[in-house]
């Protein structure tokens, strides 16, 4: 099994540090640069181990960028069109959980919300936990809106890690048997 996570391209990954730090990115930078990564990524990191018969879990996928993109104005086709080339998963999993529970974990483990994961760069309010919530409710309802546009599976992510998992696996192993896939463990 190969392992591949949003934003992670060596590409791109400096230079949307550098424009995060600036806060500089605007919305449509921002889907460009994501779409740059996800390409390299795709190119180097999905498709060769997809060849060789393995299986690739990737922490985000095309997915991400329809709900953040969206939610941040740029336009719905564009963004569709901008990632066509994008080899579409056997499986795709949406881990579904309300924005305070969200907000409540975030805030557990760091003193503040990141400018752009709180959607301050759209303006929509000074206060960055407001800003959250305005932003991340735009984007859950673009999510909802993929589980029937691309028949996501959706898993309740307010349960426990472990009851995660567990439903997480099972979705996995029906999606390898379904395809006919071995795997080694």
């Amino acid at each position: 099994m190969f392992v591949t996570e949003w934003n992670s391209s060596a590409l791109v990954k400096a230079a949307t540090k550098t424009g995060k730090k600036k806060n500089a990115l605007t919305p449509m930078t921002f889907s460009l640069l994501h779409a740059t990564d996800f390409a390299d990524r795709l190119l180097y990191k999905i498709i060769p181990p997809l060849k060789a018969g393995m299986i690739v879990l990737a922490d985000r996928y095309t997915y991400t960028a329809f709900s953040r993109d969206v939610s941040r104005g740029v336009d719905k086709q564009w963004v569709r069109d901008l990632y066509s080339f994008a080899v579409q998963p056997d499986l795709a999993v949406y881990f579904r959980v309300p924005i305070e529970v969200s907000l409540d974990r975030l805030m557990a483990r760091r003193v503040k919300l990141k400018f752009y994961e709180a959607g301050m760069d759209m303006g929509w309010s000074t206060n960055p936990v407001e800003s959250f919530r305005l932003f991340q409710s735009k984007v859950l309802g673009e999510y909802d809106d993929l589980v029937n546009e691309f028949g996501l599976s959706v898993i309740d992510a307010t349960g426990s890690i472990t009851d995660q998992q567990r439903v997480f696996r099972d979705m996995v192993s029906r999606a390898i048997e379904s395809t006919g896939k071995e795997t080694k463990s």
